[in-house]
């Protein structure tokens, strides 16, 4: 895979001597600083910290963070990344950046192959450029974007989920992907600058990805007769609100918590609750539901959300789906809407023959194109689901993440009017726009909107 690179560029300033801390603190006697001002004079921190790893307590490793450019990297790693989610992500937005030259990833292939690979993949690039030629936005644009284009971004993690997400890359997983192997095979050397036989000792109890559930991970070798490609639209289905009653649940731990002081008679008002800073009892409902028909451009804003459970199916499966988003802005365009629907088309006639030929399984997700859709499944907490909503049911949001969350919550207030009412975008919810300069400015309007929306 040529030019893809993940570099470590930052690391906790006290490199190992606060994992080495930790690990001695439960152990030793004295206060907290004393512990770290005598690890600071030790000489066997290193060996310390493999000795506690070893024995199974690979918390301690959870103060020392690493900062991780992504760089020149396809879609298809930034989505396999991200999806771990005790970490920090920023990526280059496809929202507001040109990618017309981004340039693509070329896996490893058979030579008679990659030249048209190359070909193909340049001609979705040219069909993106006409798309903006034409002054369709980039938002929409992009949805012809072939997952082999090249992403940037930056990660941070603690490194106990960093080596863990190496591990998942070279030994679980990703290893059947040469690109996250080989990315994760030179993180791997780069962590061992600060913790030399960590990796080897985590290694050895992380099975390999052949002595796992066969297939379980693995795309499948025939892809068999692939459909034509077919416009969907995304639908969101609320499948279950727990506990049954939650304004009572809700009441009742703001009572034991005090938030109602005992005695007063205070009766429970979700909209005190809502916008303070402490509105924990919400954590103690939860919703399940799914959203079918989700395109991969719209994944990447779902997932962002990182106290949530999602899960979503593996890349290659839009292959096998094969529906695809069709934007109003090219929906309009006639001439738009030709070059539009014939990449969806030309992708799936190409992706066919070069299977044919012999196209490795493990290179058919970078035929996936944003605009292609999966059905994924989430279930959040009412805290959660709060943020949720004051960031997607915003105008500001990306028109196709925000048609599902307006759609969620229509599910939400019929199941719950007495709480759901409440939610909505930060303008509706807190008085308050966070935008700034890019605020809409409508925020009567929007308020209105939302407190008349049942």
């Amino acid at each position: 895979m040529q030019n893809a690179q993940a570099r470590i560029i930052a690391s906790s300033s006290a490199d190992n001597l606060v994992c080495a801390a930790a690990g001695r603190i439960s152990t030793t006697q004295g206060t907290a600083l004393e512990v770290f001002a005598r690890t600071k004079e030790k000489e066997n921190n290193a060996s310390l910290i493999e000795k506690v790893v070893g024995s199974g307590h690979t918390s301690t490793l959870e103060h020392q963070f690493f900062t991780v450019a992504f760089d020149s990297v396809s879609v298809f790693t930034e989505e396999f990344v991200i999806e771990f989610r005790l970490g920090s992500f920023t990526v280059q937005s496809r929202r507001y950046v040109d990618y017309s030259n981004a340039g693509f990833c070329v896996p490893p292939l058979p030579d008679a192959l990659k030249p048209r690979f190359t070909a193909h993949m340049q001609s979705l690039f040219d069909d993106y450029a006409r798309l903006l030629a034409l002054d369709i936005p980039k938002e929409d644009a992009r949805f012809v974007l072939p997952y082999c284009f090249r992403s940037n971004f930056f990660c941070t993690m603690n490194a106990r989920e960093l080596l863990h997400m190496v591990l998942v890359m070279t030994k679980g997983r990703g290893s059947r992907y040469p690109e996250l192997k080989m990315l994760g095979e030179s993180l791997t050397e780069q962590l061992r600058a600060y913790f030399p036989n960590v990796p080897d000792l985590l290694g050895r109890h992380f099975p390999p990805a052949g002595d796992r559930t066969p297939g379980r991970y693995a795309p499948p070798e025939d892809f068999g007769s692939i459909p034509q490609p077919q416009p969907q639209s995304a639908v969101t289905e609320l499948r279950a609100l727990s506990p049954d009653d939650p304004m009572q649940v809700i009441a009742e731990a703001e009572a034991a918590n005090w938030m109602i002081c005992p005695g007063e008679g205070t009766p429970f008002a979700p909209e005190d609750v809502i916008p303070g800073e402490r509105s924990r009892e919400l954590e103690l409902v939860y919703a399940q539901f799914g959203i079918r028909n989700l395109s991969l451009a719209a994944v990447t804003h779902l997932v962002r959300h990182r106290v949530q459970t999602v899960l979503v199916p593996h890349i290659a499966q839009t292959v096998l789906k094969n529906t695809y988003l069709l934007p109003e802005s090219v929906r309009q365009n006639q001439e738009a809407y030709s070059i539009y629907t014939e990449a969806f088309r030309r992708n799936t006639q190409t992706l066919g023959m070069l299977l044919a030929d012999g196209l490795p399984a493990d290179a058919v997700q970078y035929f996936a194109l944003a605009g292609n859709q999966l059905d994924v499944q989430c279930a959040m907490n009412g805290r959660e689901l709060l943020h949720f909503m004051k960031l997607r049911t915003c105008t500001r949001a990306q028109w196709e993440i925000r048609a599902c969350a307006v759609s969620l919550l229509r599910q939400l207030r019929a199941r719950c009017p007495e709480l759901f009412r409440h939610y909505g975008p930060s303008c509706y919810v807190t008085g308050q726009c966070p935008e700034g300069r890019l605020s809409c400015g409508r925020q009567k309007e929007i308020r209105e909107l939302f407190s008349a929306e049942q």
